[in-house]
């Protein structure tokens, strides 16, 4: 019972004395590992495993959570009163499967013999860590056939390489192959939601738990930035562990820049790097990740040693293949196709950041660097690096190159306001369609929905291949690029404004506000001018798909494609504000929104403004939310994006039936007609 509940990391909170597993487990995700790319994805619970008897091998990185999920196992089939024994294939030293079982039978539990155990019915049988096992090619194999044969439900573990072997053992041929996922939005949210609650889970109010819950997602978000830390239990607990501690911070970095040198340490901790030594490996990683990033993110064993080389003439001399030993064997440096990389994003991302702060002010080539990451701030580790920099430097030069880069930003374009004349066009189409209704609708389906399809845009991207190959073809300069530099310009801006609102003057604080807002604005008049433009274009192509439907008329297909048209332009009106309002606000800079140049007269700083307040202060703010439905009264397309905000607002925090019934008047939404009580009201985990 101990080994079950042992985390196997050091785990503080301020509400329990000692932090369990079974305090903060959450089930994994595992996807079927495909024999072709033709094959559908498919991804499933872990939990699949306990419940569904079968022969299954889950393949999964160190730390991503292999053993964790056959504690679960374990408990799940005790608790049942099944048999079950859980293997460590590193202590297992003889092919004899009776003598095996027998051995952890007596380990596993108290007063029984491996006859007595099995009498009834055949154990489950739980065989971790298959790479580490001592056994030999042949009697490893014997083995496996033992227990192949032994029982019909068997769950084997084993590192992502040694899937390469697989296919060459014979006795795991008919097992179902699964590999373990990294935690997700939807499991992220899932985990949180455990911590906040642990110790106040039966008197804590949702509205509290939630906003808690995304105060802690928000951080993490940003810190994870799309499996740039990868997003591993291990690495989650970790990051929970610092907010929770809230340790004393490195005044030259950001929070999050913190929080990345932490992790760092930690893998130079468990490498047996001496505190002495730190900086000599640091110093050496920066130098070594500019060399990477001058060549593509990985350098062949040549270029290596050239490196230590250069090196050495520069500064004092280093062991460098201990070195690179011992940051390969600690996760920090990895090889692939015969070229060394760094393992992780965040650390490549760290330290070329780290050379750039350092050196930006005394070298032409750096300065030189950081105007092509600007000119080509759509690729996703360019953009990276240049978030990176803001973590290790408050120099005003930062503040000057990303102003300068977001004005550059559809600059021929003038911010657009949405005013009535602007969006005059789909102002017959809003009064066509049906009224905005507030439904009943459980908060926690609803957030669970929207954390799962984040990860279902998320789930092909693949960073790791991007840093590798993205030196490798040179993007061509085009309008796709413009939008996407567009919004990685406005995540900077926001970046900035979250980490450095305490030590920016107001005034630089609504520069970047201002910059960012009116990045996104300018790039809406570009799309609004665009749709006007290509709309018979559009609507053709729609009428084309359309017209398959024999029993539509010809009206009907024009009707029905002018309004899928317009409903198209509104979604990317409405959803081009909300990412904005994500991208540039910051909850404890909300003052600085208010200050928006502009902001009286602009409908679409308006909506972004209390887009803004929704999303970062999640309450409702009755009396803005009446200024700016005042503002926006004779204007029918805003009117009703206001409105979907404040409705999706209602979905995803908890609003009382009181505040929902002031919303219905203030706005004149429908209410559903049932009385406006969650269903749910579940606050444990």
């Amino acid at each position: 019972m101990k080994w079950l509940d042992d985390t196997e990391v050091s785990l503080t909170h301020r509400r329990v004395n000692k932090v369990t597993l079974s305090n903060v487990h959450v089930p994994l995700d595992m996807e079927q590992i495909r024999q072709s790319r033709n094959e559908d994805l498919v991804i499933k619970c872990t939990e699949k495993m306990f419940t569904e008897p079968g022969q299954y091998i889950l393949s999964g990185e160190e730390q991503q959570g292999k053993t964790t999920v056959l504690k679960q196992a374990f408990r799940h089939f005790a608790q049942l009163g099944s048999p079950v024994l859980y293997l460590d294939s590193a202590n297992i030293n003889s092919a004899e499967l009776s003598k095996v079982l027998s051995k952890a039978v007596g380990e596993q539990f108290n007063g029984i013999d491996l006859e007595s155990f099995s009498e009834d019915t055949t154990p489950v049988i739980l065989l971790d860590n298959l790479h580490e096992i001592k056994l030999n090619e042949r009697y490893r194999n014997v083995l496996l056939e033992a227990i192949t044969s032994y029982s019909e439900h068997v769950i084997i573990t084993c590192s992502t390489a040694f899937t390469y072997v697989i296919p060459d053992v014979g006795p795991l041929d008919a097992y179902q192959r699964y590999e373990l996922l990294g935690l997700g939005h939807k499991r992220r949210a899932e985990l949180v939601e455990k911590w906040v609650a642990l110790g106040v889970e039966e008197c804590i109010s949702e509205a509290e738990l939630f906003n808690q819950c995304d105060e802690i997602k928000d951080q993490l978000n940003a810190v994870i930035r799309k499996n740039i830390v990868p997003s591993k239990p291990f690495y989650i607990l970790m990051l929970l562990q610092m907010l929770e501690a809230g340790s004393q911070q490195n005044l030259d970095l950001s929070s999050h820049g913190h929080c990345y040198q932490q992790l760092i340490y930690q893998s130079f901790d468990k490498a047996k790097i001496g505190k002495k030594e730190f900086d000599t490996y640091l110093n050496v990683l920066t130098e070594l990740a500019w060399e990477l990033h001058k060549n593509g993110a990985a350098i062949n064993q040549a270029q290596l040693d050239e490196f230590f080389e250069k090196y050495a003439e520069v500064y004092l001399s280093v062991d460098g293949v201990l070195m690179i030993q011992k940051l390969k064997e600690n996760s920090i440096l990895s090889e692939r196709d015969h070229k060394l990389q760094f393992k992780y994003p965040y650390i490549h991302y760290f330290f070329v950041a780290k050379k750039i702060a350092e050196f930006y002010t005394s070298e032409l080539v750096i300065r030189e660097a950081v105007t092509n990451l600007i000119e080509n701030l759509h690729r996703e580790d360019y953009a990276n690096i240049l978030v990176f920099v803001t973590h290790h430097t408050k120099e005003k030069w930062v503040l000057d190159e990303i102003d300068a880069a977001l004005k550059s930003l559809f600059a021929d374009h003038t911010p657009a306001l949405l005013s009535g004349e602007q969006l005059n066009f789909m102002q017959e189409f809003i009064a066509q369609i049906p009224d905005l209704v507030m439904e009943q609708r459980v908060i926690r389906d609803e957030r669970a929905k929207s954390d799962l399809s984040l990860d279902e845009l998320e789930r092909n991207d693949d960073p790791l291949q991007k840093l590798s190959e993205a030196s490798k073809n040179a993007l061509n300069v085009d309008i796709p690029a413009v939008i996407n530099r567009t919004f990685k310009g406005m995540e900077i801006s926001g970046q900035i404004i979250r980490n450095r609102y305490a030590t920016l003057p107001k005034a630089s604080l609504l520069a970047l506000a201002e910059q960012g807002a009116n990045c996104g604005l300018r790039f809406l008049t570009f799309f609004i001018e665009i749709s006007d433009a290509v709309k018979k274009d559009v609507i053709k192509f729609v009428v084309s798909s359309l017209e398959a439907n024999p029993e539509l008329t010809n009206t009907k297909i024009e009707a029905d494609a002018t309004k899928h048209f317009l409903m198209m332009t509104y979604g990317v009106i409405n959803g081009v504000l909300r990412k904005t309002a994500t991208s540039i606000g910051s909850k404890e800079a909300s003052l600085i929104y208010e200050l928006l140049p502009g902001l009286e007269k602009s409908p679409a700083l308006s909506l972004l403004n209390q887009a803004i307040s929704l999303r970062f202060t999640r309450k409702v703010d009755f009396a803005k939310l009446s200024q700016t439905n005042e503002k926006l009264k004779n204007n029918p397309v805003c009117a009703r994006i206001l409105k979907d905000m404040v409705i999706q607002h209602s979905y995803m925090f908890p609003v009382n039936f009181k505040e929902k019934q002031q919303l219905s008047e203030l706005l004149g939404i429908s209410v559903n007609q049932q009385r406006l009580m969650d269903r749910k009201k579940l606050i444990k985990a």
